[in-house]
C-alpha cells in the first residue's frame, strides 16, 4: 500500500477563529472541501493548481464550498488545461457553482470568458457508489442539520480513505467509516456538547478508539476551539501536511 500525503489547507470550522476553514489536500490531486482560504493557502505551500483533479463538496454551506468561483477564476485568466476537473457534491451542485460564478463576477458571462478547463459536476442524490473519472466512490447520507449532506469513501493507492465531512455521531457515519484504513472526521467542538449536527470531543474520542483498535489512522480537522489530546488521534493544523 502506498503512502499519502495529506496537506492540511485549513482546520478550521465556520466559527474557528484563528484557522483558516478546513480544507484537506490529498497528494496534490484530490480536495475535500474548498473555501475561500484555500486558494491563497494553495500558493503559500507552492502547490499546482492545476494537478488538482477531484474536488469533493460534502454539503452546501459557505466554508465547504464558496472557494469554487475563485478557483474557476483562476482557470478563466491564468491557467488552461486539457483534462477534466471533476467536481463531487449534492445535487444541484453544478447550478449552485455557477449562481456563485454569475453572482461573484457577472461580467464574465457578458464577455464570454468561461473557465478554460473541462468541468465535470458529479452530483450525489442519493447513497450508493458513483464514479468520478477513474476514481470510484460511495456515498453515505450523515446527520448535519436537516442539510443534504454527504461523507465520501473511495480507494487510492490500494488504501481505504474515508471523509466525513460535518456530520453528528450517527449510524451512518460508522456504516461509512467501517474497514477504512485512513480517516479524515470533523471534529467541531472541543469538548462535550449538545450540538447533533457537529462531532464533539466524547463522540471523537468514542470514534478513535473503535478505529484505531483495527488499525485505522484518524485526522481531525474542522475545529472550532483546541481539543485536549486524544490517544491515537492526528489534529490537523494549517499548511501541516501529515504522510499516512
Amino acid at each position: 500500500m502506498g503512502k499519502i500525503a495529506v496537506t492540511c489547507l485549513g482546520s478550521g470550522a465556520a466559527l474557528g477563529g484563528k484557522r483558516l476553514w478546513s480544507s484537506l489536500l490529498l497528494d496534490d490531486r484530490i480536495v475535500l472541501s474548498l473555501p475561500p482560504t484555500s486558494i491563497p493557502q494553495l500558493y503559500r505551500l507552492n502547490k499546482d493548481v492545476c494537478a488538482i483533479d477531484y474536488i469533493f463538496i460534502s454539503h452546501r454551506h459557505a466554508d465547504h464550498f464558496f472557494g469554487l468561483p475563485f478557483l474557476l477564476l483562476l482557470y478563466c485568466y491564468l491557467y488552461e488545461r486539457k483534462d477534466p476537473l471533476y467536481i463531487i457534491g449534492p445535487s444541484g451542485m453544478k447550478e449552485a457553482t455557477e449562481s456563485l460564478l454569475d453572482l461573484s463576477w457577472p461580467e464574465l458571462k457578458s464577455r464570454g470568458i468561461a473557465p478554460r478547463v473541462p468541468l465535470t459536476f458529479v452530483e450525489v442524490d442519493e447513497q450508493g457508489e458513483f464514479q468520478a473519472g477513474e476514481l470510484g466512490f460511495r456515498a453515505v447520507r450523515l446527520n448535519h442539520f436537516g442539510a443534504e449532506t454527504y461523507g465520501y469513501r473511495f480507494t487510492y493507492k490500494d488504501r481505504e480513505i474515508a471523509f466525513t465531512g460535518d456530520t453528528g455521531e450517527c449510524a451512518q457515519l460508522h456504516k461509512l467509516l467501517d474497514g477504512v484504513d485512513v480517516v479524515l472526521t470533523e471534529f467541531t467542538h472541543a469538548f462535550e456538547s449538545e450540538d447533533k449536527g457537529h462531532m464533539d470531543a466524547p463522540a471523537v474520542s468514542r470514534l478513535v478508539k473503535r478505529l484505531s483498535a483495527k488499525g485505522a489512522t484518524v485526522l481531525a480537522t474542522h475545529l472550532s476551539g483546541e481539543p485536549l489530546p486524544i490517544e491515537g488521534l492526528l489534529i490537523c493544523e494549517d499548511g501541516e501536511t501529515y504522510i499516512v
